[in-house]
């Protein structure tokens, strides 16, 4: 009995290559679906004591987990199998289409309607909020995810590249959906009217503005994400 604890407490599994799924990103996707549950119940509380809000928001929240879940898809693929590049370019390319959904959940907040003595204002101001919130936790994840698929397929200057330029583009798919009222399914389901739209959206003005500033709160919260994850502090013993 005492060797058999001994052998239990001193065995160790081990596998010889990398498994396909890590534990470290099924962590990731409990942690950011139990943030999800926490903001459908602020919506569940809001709809038992007075009515559902007509925001689409749940959908909107279920939209940011596809990106999500491909790049986590992706950047499994590369650790399990190395150079893929047709693989990840496939799937960047849709996971591009439905990036823009993650930060897309803050344009929500135009809907607000301020009332300072009615209580609903407070629990929808913080339910919009945590909304948006794990929206952009799922796309910032998800960009991190991808990210790291395109430095195992591609070089640095290409990867740098490709992150640099979704930024912008996440921006300017926010613009499609809340300005034009485009899906990202409208790439299959209607691409002549598709085209047409980001030709007119190219040249409006509020089309930049958004796609700038959208650009830039991305990329800086995606800075800190980068360098909170690798950041390490190194001492050595003298």
């Amino acid at each position: 009995m005492e060797r058999l604890i001994k052998w239990i407490r001193e065995y160790r599994f081990s596998v010889s290559e990398p498994p396909i799924i890590s534990i470290e990103g099924l962590f990731s996707l409990l942690l950011l679906l139990l943030l999800s549950l926490t903001a459908v119940f602020f919506h569940l509380v809001r709809i038992y004591f007075d009515a559902p809000v007509d925001f689409s928001m749940d959908w909107n929240l279920f939209l940011s987990w596809i990106p999500l879940l491909l790049a986590f898809v992706a950047n499994s693929l590369t650790k399990r199998f190395g150079k893929i590049p047709v693989t990840v370019i496939l799937i960047s390319m849709v996971w591009l289409a439905f990036f823009p959904n993650a930060p897309y959940m803050i344009t929500d907040l135009a809907h607000l309607t301020v009332d300072y003595q009615r209580d609903l204002t407070w629990h929808d101001t913080i339910m919009l909020f945590i909304y948006a919130e794990v929206s952009l936790f799922n796309g910032l994840v998800s960009l991190y995810w991808i990210h790291q698929s395109w430095r195992h397929v591609f070089n640095r200057s290409v990867s740098t590249f490709l992150l640099v330029i979704s930024l912008p583009l996440a921006g300017f798919g926010v613009y499609l959906g809340r300005v034009r009222r485009m899906n990202s399914w409208d790439i299959v389901h209607n691409p002549l009217d598709t085209i047409s739209n980001l030709f007119e959206s190219v040249m409006d003005r509020t089309a930049l503005v958004l796609s700038l500033e959208i650009g830039i709160v991305l990329g800086m919260l995606y800075l800190v994400l980068w360098v909170i994850i690798r950041f390490r502090v190194r001492y050595s013993n003298r």
